[in-house]
């Protein structure tokens, strides 16, 4: 490893996949005949960035996330975790940060449904959050913003200083953890890691970045995944 400092990675897989109905979980569901779990995993297990993983999962898929595991990386050498999920995505990080290894200086969250993360992206933010302490992926938004009112669209919001987000989100371990402390106590509740941040007055570093990084949340998703893969644009 280079000088860091000890990294784990969370990866989020502990959701239902209402969104994307079949017999299978999302993250359970193949693209080109792997599960997108285990793209999702790929990058962190390869990249000398990270030191070890815990993964979330759902409760009663735990022994069955830990056989995709052994079966899709039979020769791993690095340490990983099986945990539990919570009840919310919030629950789920909140419980890995407690059980990081004692020494974890800096935490990578990731959404265990996006499968197109590469090395090049997780060089590039680890290679900011030592100074920044806090460092998310983001691409710039290209269609109109419109707020809303009931049924009626009211005022379009300029879009210059606006961007949409993407993980691994990449924080100082400290940082990441006291916001959390900080949210629970306060009973917040935020959509990414960011949030709980931002809501302290921490400034975020944003990295542009691809858009393919893309999280497979409904049926349009994994089309337009299957489709990347198919024509091997990924």
């Amino acid at each position: 490893m280079d000088s860091l400092g000890f990294c784990t990675a969370i990866i989020t897989a502990a959701g239902s996949g209402t969104r994307l109905p079949g017999l299978l979980k999302k993250q359970y569901r193949e693209l080109g005949g792997i599960p997108i779990l285990i793209r999702s995993i790929e990058p962190f297990i390869t990249s000398e960035k990270i030191d070890n993983l815990i993964i979330t999962a759902p409760e009663d898929d735990l022994e069955h996330t830990e056989a995709l595991i052994g079966q899709y990386f039979e020769d791993i050498d690095k340490p990983y975790l099986v945990i539990p999920g919570g009840m919310e995505r919030q629950d789920s990080v909140f419980g890995a940060l407690q059980s990081c290894p004692e020494g974890t200086q800096f935490v990578a969250v990731h959404d265990g449904v996006r499968p197109f993360v590469s090395q090049e992206l997780l060089d590039e933010l680890f290679s900011l959050v030592h100074r920044e302490k806090a460092v998310i992926p983001a691409a710039k938004l290209k269609h109109t913003i419109k707020h809303v009112d009931g049924d009626y669209a009211v005022q379009t919001i300029p879009r210059q200083q606006l961007i949409q987000v993407f993980t691994p989100q990449v924080f100082s371990y400290e940082l990441l953890l006291n916001a959390y402390l900080e949210a629970y106590a306060a009973g917040f509740t935020g959509t990414d890691d960011a949030s709980l941040l931002e809501r302290l007055g921490i400034k975020v570093r944003y990295l542009l970045s691809s858009e393919f990084n893309l999280k497979v949340t409904d049926e349009a998703d994994l089309f337009f995944a299957s489709q990347l893969i198919n024509k091997n644009m990924i």
